[in-house]
């Protein structure tokens, strides 16, 4: 009985290990503050964290607009599922919506919208104009369901920034 001890007790741990390398789960997902605002910075010093943090800021601006709340919150499962999803798409470059589905069960959310966006020399300001303009993402960025985001911006092999905003509402 001794030997099988330190097996299972391996056992238990790889299981562990390979639970926390895959998607987090939605009952214990970490979530993080959207900012109200987004510093300046020099063009060499701005990441795509800052730049997913000034397309939500933008977001937030036009739904206050329309009276609608903020969305303050980042969770780390939609997070990373549209850090995923910009990443397959400068991969393939099959610029497509995945199933919503997916995020609201992987996620355990209620509710789960996505805009997609990609061409050269977007700012976070021109994505959210050019979704404003489209009634299908307009719906989405608008809709009062929402409460928590996932954002993911990136840049294919030709240079073209990709934007993907999960906008979500758990169960």
């Amino acid at each position: 009985m001794r030997r099988s001890r330190p097996a299972s007790l391996l056992a238990a741990l790889v299981v562990a290990a390979v639970a926390l390398c895959g998607m987090p789960g939605a009952a214990h997902a970490r979530t993080w503050s959207v900012p109200a605002s987004v510093a300046t910075k020099d063009a060499q010093e701005v990441t795509n964290d800052d730049l997913e943090d000034a397309l939500m800021v933008e977001i937030n601006a036009a739904r206050a607009a329309e009276g609608l709340s903020k969305i303050w919150t980042f969770d780390s499962c939609t997070d990373r599922l549209a850090e995923l999803w910009g990443a397959r798409i400068a991969r393939t470059g099959r610029f497509e919506h995945r199933n919503q589905n997916e995020i609201i069960r992987r996620c355990n959310n209620s509710w789960a919208g996505e805009t997609l966006v990609r061409g050269s020399g977007l700012t976070p300001a021109d994505m959210v104009e050019l979704w404003l303009d489209s009634p299908p993402h307009r719906e989405i960025l608008l809709n009062p369901r929402a409460k928590r985001a996932g954002v993911a911006i990136t840049e294919d092999s030709q240079g073209r920034v990709i934007g993907v905003v999960n906008l979500v509402r758990q169960n």
